[in-house]
């Protein structure tokens, strides 16, 4: 028979930012909620229950009320359990599922594409960029690695791309590449890196690849040669609205992903405000508080004003991202579930063996 116990989470846990300034709101905004998360010990088959928002604090304290083992996989550690449907947010299951189920939509594109797109991105960033390994950038390629078994994920090609626009990206057909920019890697720390690479590394676990790349592609008007006396932007206009609109909502379940591979609140709220305009000169001058307190305020503004609430609706249309404010809400909402933490547990040893 399984015990049940209160988890201890030890006293030494401290707050997100540590001895940054102005973290003690976030601490305090947190501790309103009192919800309880119930996880069962992988080492021992202990139920332990805790409240959510101490343990957020951090998630490394979190350890077992009965053999005192951590309860939380959150150091690095591969999540060889790790499910698509685990980190899929369901605004992203539901709009990739109605395009899905266009007939014959996805073995149409796979041979379309993959025919050549694959190819000449390979040889574009073969020939233009570095390619990560073990022996060309191998910090890079070991944070890499590191998404990668934390997403439960064959890494594809990793490609430096010498840019000064900050980004990362994922694009393919069959056969998916990651780039990430020489910008973006001089912002970020390790573990922001971790966490950038987990969320493109999310994309091809989820299978988002083929359908962005296709977003991509038509949004840039790289189909016009399809055209025909303009019959294809007829045929193809309410396919590419609820593509573009699926390719926003992707970024939801991308960033559960990247949130997952760091095991890290902190550094996943962290990254965001990295991208809404940090730089490397000031990170240490950066709040992570004050940027959630800022993420607040404006949906305050936006809730409270009827006009900027329509405008944002129609400005969101041209966008292919959500707004970072938006992108973290979603993702501080998501780890005060208990989905998020059975994630983070993994089965126990009894839930194991009942499973084979």
């Amino acid at each position: 028979m399984r015990t049940q116990s209160f988890c201890h989470v030890r006293k030494s846990a401290v707050s997100i930012g540590e001895t940054r300034p102005g973290f003690v709101g976030y601490r305090q905004s947190m501790a309103n909620d009192s919800n309880i998360a119930t996880v069962s010990c992988r080492f021992c088959s202990a139920a332990n229950r805790f409240p959510i928002d101490k343990a957020l604090l951090d998630l490394t304290k979190v350890v077992c009320g009965s053999c005192k083992e951590k309860l939380l996989r959150v150091s690095g550690e591969p999540l060889t359990d790790l499910d698509s449907a685990d980190i899929a947010h369901p605004w992203d299951r539901e709009a990739l599922a109605k395009f899905k189920a266009i007939p014959y939509v996805e073995e149409i594109l796979s041979k379309v594409l993959g025919s050549t797109f694959d190819r000449m991105h390979l040889f574009r960033h073969t020939a233009s960029s570095l390619k990560v390994s073990p022996r060309q950038a191998p910090r890079l390629h070991r944070l890499y690695l590191e998404a990668a078994g934390r997403l439960d994920v064959d890494p594809p090609p990793l490609f430096i791309v010498q840019s000064p626009h900050v980004n990362a990206y994922t694009t393919g057909a069959g056969q998916p590449i990651v780039g990430i920019t020489t910008a973006l890697v001089d912002m970020l720390d390790d573990r922001g890196l971790v966490g950038v690479l987990g969320h493109e590394l999310a994309h091809v676990k989820l299978g988002h690849v083929l359908f962005r790349t296709l977003a991509v592609l038509l949004a840039n008007g790289a189909l016009k040669v399809l055209n025909l006396a303009g019959l294809a932007n007829l045929a193809l206009g309410p396919v590419k609205m609820l593509l573009f609109k699926w390719y926003q909502m992707s970024e939801l379940s991308a960033d559960r992903g990247e949130l997952v591979a760091t095991g890290s609140l902190t550094t996943h709220v962290r990254t965001h405000m990295m991208l809404a305009g940090g730089t490397a000169k000031i990170a240490d001058e950066l709040d992570v508080a004050a940027f959630v307190d800022q993420a607040n305020d404006a949906e305050a503004l936006r809730d409270g004003d009827i006009f900027v609430s329509i405008m944002e609706m129609f400005d969101n249309q041209d966008r292919s991202h959500p707004l970072l404010v938006w992108r973290v809400h979603h993702a501080l909402a998501w780890s005060r579930t208990q989905a998020f933490f059975d994630v983070l547990a993994g089965k126990g040893p009894r839930a194991r063996i009942a499973s084979k």
